[in-house]
């Protein structure tokens, strides 16, 4: 008698784990409305709990002075394409160099100078939904064929900080804040096709105020982060909430996604290190950034967006900057704004794409840079919302 009773205790607690096994996981966010527009208010914790990319190297290009259009020896950008080919932004070129998904190089875009199809410090390479590169110069779009060929040159009405290109050839763009009437601010904008501005999508002033007579770009000034989600909208948010919105191609707002999360304090061991060796720029009649910087009330949520070719996008936490080598922690959403995944990166990769994991790698040493596919394992497994 003991046996089977032992028998159907076991049974009955082998029936609670398959329960617990198969049970679906619930979101526990809610709903709102605010003006008209949706928002998703998620829980502190993500629906699906943590994941990491498995990773397997793929694909290694430059690192050998000796093989000239692969080397890469003053750092630059990696931008990928539709089809998987590499363009980097080579800074210590002023050259825009192009490979195809083999790794093997294609041709040099562009070059240095004033003329038709150069530039004069190539910062990054969009693309427009045929997959033309578009060269970001400092005041200037370059517009090339995919065979190389150049197009058309627009000037930009106001030099950029970050870009993306919208629907029909509109361009998305954050400016830098700098002194002047009504005092520093951080603003996004919306270029026409031509490069002329017609309309401001949001303005965001944070610890600046209107009358500051100097200003000091830190560690933990708060910034725009900006990033395309599809051919039709991008995402956006300033960094001193944890708000994240998204547009459509004109720049309306069609949705708003936020986080419960408590802010966290800046130490003052952080200000003193931030003092030291956390000014990137300053301004202002030639002010001490000891002196100058200006501390919001809390660290900011995040630092960066981006997004992958499944509709997900990313939100790389930011980091104190006592933690400057460490990993950063990112926060994963479903394209609707359901918070889906904790992960932890190494690095901030350029890009996401076709199961792949593309890095632009600096060695510390030589101060090289190396571009490095991988492709990511466990890429199926990953959940694209709430299913």
């Amino acid at each position: 008698m003991r046996s089977i009773s032992r028998l159907i205790i076991a049974s009955f607690l082998a029936a609670i784990v398959a329960a617990a096994q198969t049970t679906k996981p619930v979101w526990k966010g809610t709903f709102a409305t605010e003006n008209g527009v949706k928002v998703v208010k998620n829980p502190a914790e993500p629906l699906y709990g943590t994941f990491a990319f498995e990773l397997q190297e793929d694909l290694k290009i430059g690192g050998d002075p000796n093989d000239a259009p692969s080397y890469f020896p003053k750092g630059g950008n990696l931008s990928v394409d539709g089809s998987g080919n590499f363009y980097v932004s080579d800074m210590g070129s002023i050259r825009v160099a192009m490979f195809d998904k083999l790794g093997k190089f294609v041709r040099t875009i562009g070059r240095a100078g004033q003329g038709p199809g150069e530039f004069t410090f190539p910062l990054q390479v969009l693309f427009d939904a045929e997959g033309n590169p578009h060269v970001r110069d400092v005041r200037s779009l370059l517009v090339f064929g995919k065979d190389g060929s150049f197009k058309r040159k627009l000037l930009l009405t106001s030099p950029l900080r970050q870009a993306i290109l919208g629907a029909g050839g509109s361009i998305i763009g954050t400016t830098q804040p700098g002194l002047g009437p009504g005092g520093p601010k951080h603003t996004i904008i919306r270029l026409n096709p031509d490069g002329a501005l017609p309309r401001t999508i949001g303005e965001f002033r944070g610890e600046f105020s209107e009358g500051q007579k100097s200003l000091v770009l830190h560690w933990y000034s708060n910034q725009i982060a900006l990033a395309p989600l599809d051919s039709g909208s991008f995402i956006y948010g300033f960094s001193d909430q944890y708000k994240i919105f998204k547009g459509d191609a004109e720049g309306r707002m069609s949705l708003i996604v936020t986080r419960d999360e408590k802010p966290q304090p800046i130490k003052a061991s952080e200000k003193d290190e931030t003092r030291k060796n956390g000014a990137f720029m300053w301004m202002g009649g030639g002010a001490n950034p000891r002196d100058a910087a200006i501390f919001p009330d809390h660290r900011a949520f995040f630092s960066a967006f981006l997004s992958d070719d499944a509709g997900r996008f990313y939100v790389t936490r930011a980091k104190s900057i006592l933690e400057k080598g460490a990993s950063t922690d990112v926060d994963v959403f479903s394209k609707d704004g359901i918070f889906l995944y904790k992960m932890t990166w190494a690095s901030f990769p350029a890009a996401i794409k076709n199961g792949c994991l593309y890095e632009l790698r600096e060695d510390k040493e030589t101060d090289e840079y190396t571009i490095v596919r991988s492709r990511i394992k466990n890429w199926e497994r990953m959940k694209t919302g709430a299913e």
